[in-house]
């Protein structure tokens, strides 16, 4: 019995040395780079009495990595699609957006295109629900206004395909733009950015960004506001203790996208940038908020070494806050227009996205509450 207990003891007592070796480094970090000011004596007496796991008493974004360790989100590996996306309007069912280098778009469909028939059966909701299953379909598809540019039909098979992380179409019904954007990653507030001036001059007079599950970088999501700002002034801010960390986000005057009305739809996955980019749309432009509350995680950490044992501790130095400074860690922000989702609801509509299925916003509650809203509006 105690033979088979041995190596776990030595295990514990093992780590618990780890972490005293490394506790003047640790110290160090700390007292140099975390978010708030920590005396070294309380830092020392977690260390020693709970390890590792007690800084998290005083940081619980603080752990214990391999140095150099990159923390990169990625997205989902996708699955077979079409990569067509569908979406109702006037009683039918029209192609919200075709990708770029998908099976849809090798066969000739466009964004626009209403659906008559799927496999030979008139598109109602049946017909479009089974989309979901089977490695390909028949589509018999009218062009431009009814007895227009024609009517079309095609075959096509699924391909292992993955929406891209950012994308947008133009809804013409309602003259608005939709952009999607599933994380801020470098470059991507100019990728928007371009987006947005393709579907303004396709007439759009506002725009629902679909931040849900995002989260990512601030530089990029503070670009992307100030395009959209409607004056001068902060737009976000990284705030620390330490000046080399802090950095305030200003718009130099009137975005380049300042006319468009903006929506906001987020969950409780939104994080970081993309739950800061939510209010400070909100505080700037008065932007209407749908879906859950976000996720409540603003905080920005770093790893650091912990010297030649191959270690590194990561750690919060900074906080995004929106313009009016209001704190956003651990209470998320509050949507103006609430869509509960069940935990199996929710499960469903991430898997929807993540397959990239093409009847993802034909099952989205907050797609729906958001074009509800739009359309009254301009009743």
């Amino acid at each position: 019995m105690n033979k088979i207990f041995l190596p776990l003891v030595c295990l514990a007592a093992c780590a618990a040395c780890v972490d005293k070796d490394m506790a003047p480094d640790i110290v160090k970090v700390f007292e140099k780079h975390s978010y708030e000011a920590h005396a070294p004596r309380r830092i020392r007496e977690l260390l020693l009495s709970k390890g590792v796991e007690g800084l998290k008493i005083l940081d619980r974004h603080a752990e214990i990595v391999a140095a150099g360790k990159k923390f990169k989100e990625l997205p989902g590996g996708g699955a077979l699609s079409s990569g067509l996306l569908l979406e109702e309007r006037r009683g039918g069912f029209y192609l919200a957006k075709v990708f770029r280098g998908s099976p849809g778009a090798a066969v000739g469909l466009r964004d626009g295109d209403r659906v008559l028939e799927i496999d030979g059966r008139k598109a109602d909701l049946q017909a479009v629900s089974g989309l979901r299953a089977g490695a390909g379909f028949g589509l018999k598809i009218e062009r431009g206004a009814p007895g227009g540019a024609g009517v079309i039909t095609v075959k096509l098979k699924k391909e292992l395909f993955a929406f891209p992380l950012i994308f947008g179409f133009y809804l013409p019904d309602t003259a608005t733009a939709f952009v999607r954007i599933g994380m801020f990653f470098e470059g991507s507030g100019a990728i928007a950015a371009a987006g947005l001036d393709t579907l303004s001059g396709l007439g759009a007079k506002r725009v629902v960004f679909d931040l849900r599950d995002s989260g990512g970088v601030p530089d990029e999501a503070a670009a992307l506001l100030k395009d959209l700002a409607a004056g001068a002034g902060p737009v976000l801010e990284l705030r620390s203790r330490h000046k080399g960390y802090s950095r305030l986000f200003e718009a130099a005057g009137r975005g380049r996208f300042a006319a468009l009305k903006p929506f906001v739809l987020v969950n409780s996955g939104t994080a970081m940038a993309a739950e800061a980019f939510a209010q400070a749309l909100r505080e700037l432009r008065g932007a209407k908020i749908i879906g859950e509350t976000t996720r409540g995680g603003v905080s920005l950490q770093k790893t650091f070494s912990l010297g030649p044992g191959g270690k590194g501790i990561r750690l919060t130095i900074a906080r995004l806050f929106p313009p009016s400074g209001k704190a956003l860690e651990d209470l998320g922000v509050e949507p103006d227009l609430r869509v509960g989702l069940s935990a199996a609801q929710a499960e469903e509509f991430k898997r929807a996205w993540t397959a990239s299925g093409e009847t993802a916003l034909l099952d989205d509650p907050a797609y729906e509450k958001a074009m509800g809203v739009i359309a009254a509006a301009k009743k």
